[in-house]
């Protein structure tokens, strides 16, 4: 059963178009991690400020694992996280 994130950032003002053009790399070193089977990420057409991140992994040691990069710590964290006004992430189980 694989585990499914979905996290919704809203990013601060003036601060869009900054989190817009971090997510390319974001996503490309996420896919290199070896449990994660799928990352994207949207960009509200109404909300420029609102993005949704829908993260994929092979199981629940895979999520842990990414959670445990250093690109996780220090760019997500570091340097993303900093950006926004509001971060909320679910996590779910495929069914």
């Amino acid at each position: 059963m694989s585990i499914v994130v979905i996290a919704d950032w809203l990013a601060a003002d003036g601060q869009e178009q900054r989190v817009a053009d971090l997510l390319p790399a974001l996503t490309e070193a996420v896919l290199a991690e070896p449990g994660a089977l799928g990352f994207r990420a949207v960009r509200s057409r109404r909300d420029p400020a609102a993005f949704v991140l829908f993260e994929e992994y092979a199981d629940a040691a895979a999520l842990e694992a990414h959670r445990a990069t250093d690109h996780f710590r220090d760019f997500v964290q570091g340097t993303i996280a900093p950006l926004l006004i509001d971060r909320q992430v679910e996590v779910y189980s495929t069914i």
